[in-house]
């Protein structure tokens, strides 16, 4: 699969994962609902937080940056 999309690994994994997540919530829509169109639509807003939140995620561990910006802030104690 890597070579068909020339995408690493952890991204083309991310993508079936919120595919599958959205497929997933748009089945249960439409057994609750018995219609079609909505089913579709949360699907597709279902896929759309879940690729987002992955992105997210990859994009949170490749990027030295912005693990600097939530790190613990360390307490100072004056000397007594």
């Amino acid at each position: 699969m890597r070579t068909l999309l020339e995408l690493p690994a952890e991204i083309a994994t991310a993508f079936f994962f919120a595919a599958s997540i959205g497929v997933g919530a748009g089945v249960v829509a439409a057994g609750h609902t018995h219609r079609l169109i909505p089913a579709i639509q949360v699907a597709l807003v279902t896929f759309l937080v879940a690729a987002a939140s992955f992105s997210y995620a990859i994009w949170r561990s490749r990027h030295l940056r912005s693990r600097r910006m939530f790190r613990r802030i360390r307490a100072v104690v004056a000397p007594r």
